[in-house]
């Protein structure tokens, strides 16, 4: 098995100013959520729009964190994307639940498609 994934979750955005819950489950294969990264099919889209991401019952971002600090231009390279956790988030089958909010920024096209990578690692609590 590899030491690592990337698991996509899927939110479709059907119109400007949106709320929309998510829900799912972690791979049990996986111990940990090493990091986050929010991939919006426009960069316009990024400007106000909110991630809350609640995993195990416990918080990782309140309804109010921009999603901004979780995403990145395409200047960056592949594997510095990643918003890393420095806390131990424990993957295992935990279930997990957020919802994104569309900021209504004039201009945007919709209906799109937000995409949330996890990064689940089998790395040990340090």
């Amino acid at each position: 098995m590899k030491d690592h994934k990337f698991q996509l979750i899927r939110i479709g955005v059907g119109a400007s100013g949106a709320s929309v819950r998510y829900t799912g489950e972690t791979d049990k294969s996986y111990r940990r959520i090493r990091g986050i990264f929010v991939a919006l099919p426009e960069p316009i889209l990024e400007y106000g729009a909110t991630l809350s991401l609640k995993v195990g019952g416990v918080d990782v971002f309140d309804d109010d964190h921009d999603v901004r600090l979780l995403t990145c231009g395409q200047g960056v390279a592949p594997n510095q994307k990643f918003f890393l956790f420095e806390e131990y988030i424990e993957a295992s089958g935990n279930a997990f639940e957020g919802r994104f909010r569309d900021a209504g920024i004039q201009g945007a096209t919709y209906p799109y498609e937000a995409k949330v990578f996890l990064w689940l690692v089998n790395e040990q609590e340090s």
